[in-house]
């Protein structure tokens, strides 16, 4: 028996893969199931990396389920994600309700560009709320820390580090390229790169608190 699914995406036996919502799953098998009320029918049996009495079956085939997992980045990926986050805006939505409902959207979509931009624009506003004397609202805080965990999983078991490592290991490449981007001449790309990477350095220096 095929040891790999017959889906979009032909997943097979041992494969890691990021599952929206839940995180990395390895993918431990594919077989047939019967449950209560339904056909029989194929399913990946994952289960979840950091969260060992997680365990979830998708059916094979089903377009819907299956754009919920995604194969997880490369190392090469990863980098060049953080490159385009540089020239992504960083425009704030001031209306609570129209926030989270953006907000919301991209956590639910999974796109880890959008995701680490919302990490970017967020650590940026809590920074400036602090600056100001203002209060970083709860909700804020809430996607802020769902979005930091989405990436430091992904980014922490691709790049073979520790979580807490991840914020740091990002300010260390932008503040790399940055510096070779001076070096070449200071431009746009450049003072972009700056950006991001001072409300990352200060946010960690600043955050202590901030779950990873």
């Amino acid at each position: 028996m095929s040891l790999c699914g017959v889906g979009k995406r032909d997943y097979c036996v041992g494969d890691y893969v990021m599952y929206a919502g839940n995180g990395i799953c390895r993918i431990n098998d594919i077989r047939r199931e019967r449950f209560s009320g339904l056909e029989e029918r194929l399913y990946y049996v994952m289960s979840s990396v950091y969260d060992s009495g997680a365990k979830f079956y998708l059916p094979v085939g089903m377009e819907d389920i299956e754009r919920r997992i995604r194969p997880l980045l490369s190392e090469g990926e990863i980098w060049a994600i953080i490159d385009e986050t540089e020239d992504i805006g960083s425009r704030w939505i001031e209306n609570d309700d129209s926030r989270m409902a953006a907000f919301e959207q991209i956590l639910r979509g999974g796109e880890i560009v959008e995701i680490l931009w919302l990490v970017k624009i967020l650590n940026l506003h809590k920074i400036e709320m602090r600056e100001s004397g203002r209060k970083f609202r709860s909700c804020d805080e809430k996607v802020l820390a769902h979005a930091e965990r989405v990436i430091t999983e992904e980014f922490a078991f691709v790049l073979g580090l520790r979580r807490e490592n991840v914020i740091p290991r990002i300010v260390d490449y932008i503040t790399e390229r940055r510096e070779a981007r001076n070096d070449e001449g200071r431009g746009v790309g450049a003072y972009r790169a700056d950006t991001v990477c001072h409300g990352l350095q200060r946010a960690e220096r600043q955050g202590q608190d901030r779950p990873l």
